[in-house]
């Protein structure tokens, strides 16, 4: 079996840094609906081992074309580098945006990262297919 390592870009993820202070985002959320967005709430939950951070704030404003979500967000937790997070923007009805967040000191929009773990692949040989 060969052995790989899962390599992905940046930009399919939020990039925010490893650090405790208001970080700023753009979105393109489910609604623009000012009401809905003012109403919601924000969950922040680390991938793995689904701890929760119990209080992140977010704020949000129209870009200045009008076309994204500036998202403000404030976590309360400390944050690891090189960890991903799902961050989910809803009320108790409705989701109206949801995305992973990779925290990382790396401002480099053109750089590859690695993820840690490696897989092995699965290569059966040939496989047969019967079209009924």
């Amino acid at each position: 079996m060969k052995t790989k390592t899962k390599v992905f870009s940046y930009p399919i993820v939020i990039r925010i840094r490893p650090i405790q202070t208001a970080q700023t985002f753009s979105i393109i959320p489910s609604s623009y609906a000012a009401a809905d967005l003012d109403a919601a709430s924000i969950t922040f939950v680390e991938n793995g081992t689904d701890i929760a951070d119990p209080s992140p704030s977010f704020t949000w404003a129209e870009s200045a074309n009008t076309n994204f979500i500036e998202v403000t967000f404030t976590p309360s937790l400390t944050l690891k580098e090189g960890q991903i997070y799902t961050l989910t923007i809803k009320s108790d009805t409705d989701i109206y945006y949801r995305d992973l967040v990779y925290i990382t000191s790396e401002t480099s929009k053109k750089d590859v990262f690695t993820l840690p773990d490696n897989y092995d692949e699965y290569n059966p040989g040939k496989t047969e297919y019967i079209v009924i």
